[in-house]
């Protein structure tokens, strides 16, 4: 994946997440569905949407943690919020200088002694895999609450590509017609047959 199409599979992404959002009220978006599920949709676009935030607002000390997010409230209760938050993450995406992709940084957690190298591609490809990790979790509540997500809402693209190769590949093998027997083929059938 080069620069612009990670950027582009989290554009993507969230735009598929304000989709679903917009199908959900603000009371759906704040259900609590125990047992089945111990978070919140809410909670779950607060996850997600803060772990943006963190690449954003840490990406010019080229160092990112995503363990110091903040935890806004607000964003895992307003579902009107979380809908501008999209959209503000979206905006940043849009408008990343591609010189940024050939800079040096590193990712600090609570799990690692030190520092670890990282770039900002493979950040931008976690923050699109996690996404969608999250929204096969909010795909499973939003059924539960009898909403229909998307068919590919939480789906990986690795994925959907599986998927759509199987499903073409099974479509041309059921589209291909016999082939015609051979002339020996056809001979050693006869030569079968009369010997019983």
């Amino acid at each position: 994946m080069n620069s612009q199409s990670v950027i582009d599979a989290n554009i993507q992404a969230l735009k598929e997440g304000a989709e679903l959002l917009l199908m959900l009220d603000s009371e759906q978006y704040d259900s609590d569905l125990k047992p089945a599920f111990q978070a919140t949709i809410g909670a779950h676009y607060r996850h997600l949407l803060e772990h943006y935030c963190c690449l954003f607002t840490q990406i010019a000390k080229g160092v990112f943690c995503y363990d110091k997010r903040e935890r806004d409230e607000q964003l895992e209760s307003d579902r009107e919020y979380a809908l501008r938050s999209i959209a503000d993450i979206l905006g940043q995406l849009e408008a990343i200088d591609v010189t940024l992709f050939s800079q040096q940084y590193h990712i600090v957690d609570h799990q690692l002694a030190g520092p670890l190298a990282t770039s900002l591609q493979r950040e931008l490809l976690f923050l699109q895999s996690h996404t969608v990790h999250h929204f096969a979790i909010i795909a499973a509540m939003a059924r539960g609450l009898g909403l229909q997500p998307m068919r590919d809402f939480g789906v990986a693209i690795a994925t959907i590509k599986y998927r759509d190769k199987t499903l073409k590949q099974d479509k041309a093998a059921s589209t291909q017609e016999p082939q015609a027997a051979s002339t020996s083929e056809l001979t050693a059938d006869r030569s079968d047959a009369c010997a019983q």
